[in-house]
Order: structure tokens, then C-alpha cells, then sequence
């Protein structure tokens, strides 16, 4: 929100729409979910639509945060629950900060 690059008319509007839309129909069973144009948004800024559009897909196949969008957010789940070990394991007196 509020960034020009990709408003509406911006330059970037068209190149974030045939990224998120290849996307959708590359993955139909995930589709396209609310805040993948974030994500999105911060790969175009630094290469072309089509690697922006691959390096989405294996970010989110790679690195297991496909599942993250998927419904019912069973790899949100996941991965908070993942963070929030981590950071008791080796960050103690912040995990007790943060809860």
C-alpha cells in the first residue's frame, strides 16, 4: 500500500498482475491468496517478471511456504510453531519477552 511503482497505473502494476496470475493458474489447487502481492512486489523490484515469477515459485515450493496460503493456514501454523521453538531453544529471554 501507498507505493507508486505498483499502484493502480504504476509501472509495476501489470508486471505484479501476470506474475500473481501466471501464479494462479501454475498452482490453481492455492490459487491466488491476499498478501502474495507482497511478496511479489519485493522480488519485481529487483529482476524481470519472469524470474520474479520463478523465484516465487520456488520460494514457495522450496521452502515449504506454499502451504502457508493453502486454506485453513496449516503452514502458518507450522511455521510459527517452528519460529517459536527456535526462539526458546536459543533466545530465551526474548521468547519470554514475546509471550
Amino acid at each position: 500500500p501507498g507505493c507508486k511503482y505498483f499502484a493502480e497505473n504504476g509501472p509495476g502494476a501489470k508486471e505484479m498482475e501476470h506474475v500473481l496470475t501466471a501464479y494462479a493458474k501454475y498452482d490453481a489447487q492455492v490459487g491466488y491468496v491476499q498478501g502474495m502481492n507482497f511478496v511479489v512486489a519485493a522480488i519485481l523490484y529487483h529482476c524481470s517478471e519472469e524470474i520474479a515469477f520463478w523465484l516465487f515459485v520456488s520460494l514457495l515450493e522450496d521452502y515449504e511456504i506454499r502451504d502457508v496460503y493453502l486454506a485453513g493456514l496449516p503452514g502458518l501454523y507450522k511455521h510459527t510453531y517452528i519460529i517459536g521453538s527456535l526462539l526458546k531453544s536459543n533466545f530465551k529471554d526474548l521468547a519470554n519477552h514475546l509471550v
